[in-house]
């Protein structure tokens, strides 16, 4: 993996996990010294960052990560909703047997790790299930449509499921729904659950910073902590 990939890999995990906060200000100089690398690949990385819509860059005035508004979360999850149950029609007529497969071991998963309490498992098992749909689809373009905005709406949900698992509970339980729909041949009925599942992030109380929020007034982190997060 090259130097560039691998910053943008560790960059972008760490603002999808929470680590790096909505609207920080990030600093290329002290992330390279953490990553052990040079400024050039992390530079690189913010561009890729930025094309995933993961980073803002300002120029003269530095890199950020995204900073959501509520208008921009239901524009993320409409896209993706789209996307999703376009993908899951066409995924379970080009490989229904796969899919259904894939959809049942991920489930499997997510329910180990809620008994775990092991939140990372759960998220890597959920992604997972969503991405069956896309993977499987037979239509070239729509991974590429689909990664746009994964990581951001990926970052939301994290933060939307906090440190509990009463989200998480109520997510598995819509999860085994689609499965349920999906084996029984009820397309449409899985996909109006689908939906719901996704859009559920715009009726929720997660705190976003918005547009507006001041530059002035970013967070900023100190060496020592960048170390933390990427050492």
């Amino acid at each position: 993996m090259s130097l560039s990939k691998t910053a943008f890999t560790r960059i972008r995990d760490a603002i999808v996990s929470g680590d790096l906060a909505f609207g920080e200000r990030l600093s290329e100089v002290q992330i390279a010294e953490a990553l052990g690398m040079s400024k050039a690949p992390v530079r690189t990385a913010f561009l890729e960052l930025r094309d995933r819509r993961l980073v803002t860059i300002v120029p003269q005035a530095g890199t950020y990560v995204f900073s959501p508004s509520r208008e921009d979360v239901h524009e993320m999850s409409s896209f993706r909703a789209i996307l999703e149950t376009s993908g899951m029609r066409l995924s379970m007529q080009a490989a229904g047997a796969a899919v259904l497969q894939t959809l049942a071991s991920t489930i499997a998963r997510m329910e180990s790790a809620l008994g775990d309490g092991d939140w990372r498992r759960y998220e890597a098992a959920d992604m997972e299930f969503h991405q069956a749909f896309i993977i499987n689809s037979g239509n070239s373009y729509l991974p590429q449509a689909y990664d746009l905005t994964a990581s951001a709406i990926e970052a939301l949900r994290v933060r939307l499921q906090g440190g509990t698992g009463d989200y998480r509970k109520q997510s598995f339980g819509e999860h085994k729904q689609i499965l349920t729909h999906l084996q029984a041949g009820e397309i449409e009925a899985a996909a109006t659950v689908l939906q719901a599942h996704i859009m559920v992030i715009n009726n929720s109380e997660l705190e976003l910073p918005g547009k507006g929020t001041p530059r002035a007034k970013a967070l900023s982190r100190s060496g020592d902590e960048y170390k933390r997060i990427f050492g």
